[in-house]
């Protein structure tokens, strides 16, 4: 009889481990879309459903990209005006990294190793680029 016991608190326990597995869900609302790295435009998610950033990889100009489902709120605000590379600059030169402040990126020039920290904001006096020296 303990030995039936014994194989029966076995199996239980197997079970048991086998819903606790079963339960880890995976997490499917953030997989992205494959992008060419060295697409000379691309665009990169922000945790706001309807914000995106456009890069231009060559020169390190930014946009914000506003969509919504009505078609009456969407826009595309400049981030960064300034280009930080020679226009001739190959695509894929710069990239954007986000951050775990959800308006905050960081912007690389994988070329030279600068790094500005790039912040989109529906309110103009908010979008900001600063140099990390």
């Amino acid at each position: 009889m303990s030995m039936r016991k014994a194989a029966l608190f076995f199996v239980s326990l197997m079970l048991l481990c086998c819903v606790a597995l079963a339960s880890d869900e995976v997490e499917v609302t953030n997989l992205q879309p494959t992008q060419n790295a060295q697409a000379c435009f691309r665009l990169f998610p922000t945790t706001n459903i309807w914000t995106f950033l456009k890069l231009d990889t060559r020169t390190g100009l930014a946009w914000q990209v506003q969509f919504d489902a009505s078609g009456s709120d969407r826009f595309s605000n400049v981030l960064n005006s300034e280009t930080l590379a020679p226009v001739a600059s190959q695509c894929g030169r710069f990239a954007l990294y986000p951050t775990r402040n959800i308006f905050n990126f960081l912007l690389v020039d994988q070329e030279t190793g600068r790094v500005w920290q790039v912040q989109w904001s529906q309110k103009q006096e908010e979008r900001l680029k600063w140099l990390i020296p």
